[in-house]
């Protein structure tokens, strides 16, 4: 499976952010060493700094965490996302547009904000990438890239994102914990030391506005959308270990197995009646475009019942449609997995599969 994927946009092709990007970027939200200056630290926040990894520039990476315990990872993770909301806590910005969303995990956007006088306001067109993961851990970041519909304007300074962005994760208070990366170049006339003293003070100030913005999100996401709006950013999950780029490459693996996804009550009670073509133990969704391959699930489908409830045809039909997804999976590894491993990807393929009924 490659691990690169490309999408056009504009007359240029830009390369998506997949799993290993979401790794790499995870690596540096907790990695560790004495290049990392510790600038703050309390029990709810730290605020460290190291220089770059090569001589490309001068600005220092700058990490911050911050605990929120009143604020569950999901709310903190759609609050970041919204772009309405944004609009009515962040003073500084100009314009905040969405040019293309390239896939369901990246798209290219441009924000302008205003500088303190006697300097130059700055804007930046850059490319975020998100993705959500089991156990309630979200990743959003982004970096620098031209789009033809983003040209540098008048009046702006056009900055630069190296890589900014946000791990979050559950904390034991039943909150949240934010880790916030950002290596950025506000690019003009700025001297670097500057840059870097200011960055290393202002981190805890920003998260702590970002907590008391995600505290309002709920009430004020209540009175803008419906119950049980979906929100545009909103993914299947995925799980850190998995051999996939993308959580939609296992539902793709789940339709090419049961293209059927929305069965109808109908559909439901004549399979719960085997018909004389399944005598042979073939069993719904196998894999009928490969007859010589060999599927024996670790957690068969108990068999099927003529007095079985509805509820019971669809449970048994879903069941079916994970374990071949996965049995299939790890068939084209070519390796026989851990009991461990099965179940993750099971949980996995079951998240996956509600997304899409």
């Amino acid at each position: 499976m490659s691990t690169e994927r490309f999408a056009e946009s504009g007359g240029r092709e830009y390369r998506l952010m997949l799993l290993p990007d979401f790794k790499r970027f995870r690596e540096l939200v907790f990695s560790s060493g004495k290049e990392w200056t510790t600038h703050y630290s309390d029990k709810i926040s730290t605020v460290q700094s190291k220089p770059p990894p090569d001589n490309s520039t001068n600005l220092n990476i700058i990490r911050a965490r911050r605990v929120m315990e009143k604020v569950p990872p999901r709310v903190l993770y759609d609050q970041l996302h919204d772009p309405d909301y944004r609009t009515t806590w962040d003073a500084n910005m100009i314009e905040g547009t969405n040019i293309v969303k390239l896939d369901p995990h990246n798209d290219i956007g441009y924000y302008s904000a205003k500088f303190p006088w006697p300097l130059t306001n700055r804007d930046f067109c850059n490319q975020r990438s998100w993705m959500e993961f089991l156990g309630e851990e979200y990743v959003i970041f982004n970096h620098s890239e031209p789009h033809s519909s983003c040209p540098e304007k008048k009046g702006f300074i056009r900055a630069r994102s190296i890589l900014s962005g946000y791990f979050i994760r559950p904390h034991a208070s039943g909150g949240c914990e934010l880790f916030f990366v950002t290596h950025s170049d506000p690019c003009g006339m700025i001297p670097h030391a500057i840059i870097n003293f200011t960055m290393s003070k202002a981190a805890p100030q920003v998260l702590s506005k970002c907590e008391k913005c995600s505290m309002e999100y709920p009430a004020w996401a209540a009175k803008h959308y419906p119950p049980g709006h979906v929100y545009p950013w909103t993914t299947p999950k995925m799980y850190w270990d998995s051999p996939l780029m993308y959580p939609e490459d296992m539902i793709e693996a789940t339709t090419y197995l049961n293209p059927q996804k929305h069965l109808t009550e109908e559909d439901l009670e004549e399979q719960a009646i085997p018909s004389p073509s399944k005598e042979n133990g073939e069993s719904f969704g196998e894999l009928k475009k490969e007859k010589n391959t060999t599927i024996v699930s670790y957690a068969p489908v108990a068999p099927l019942k003529d007095s079985d409830v509805l509820a019971i045809q669809q449970y048994r039909t879903t069941m079916q449609d994970a374990l071949n997804a996965v049995d299939r999976s790890f068939l084209m590894e070519g390796r026989k997995p851990s009991t461990r491993e099965y179940l993750v990807r099971l949980q996995f393929m079951l998240e996956g599969i509600s997304e899409t009924l």
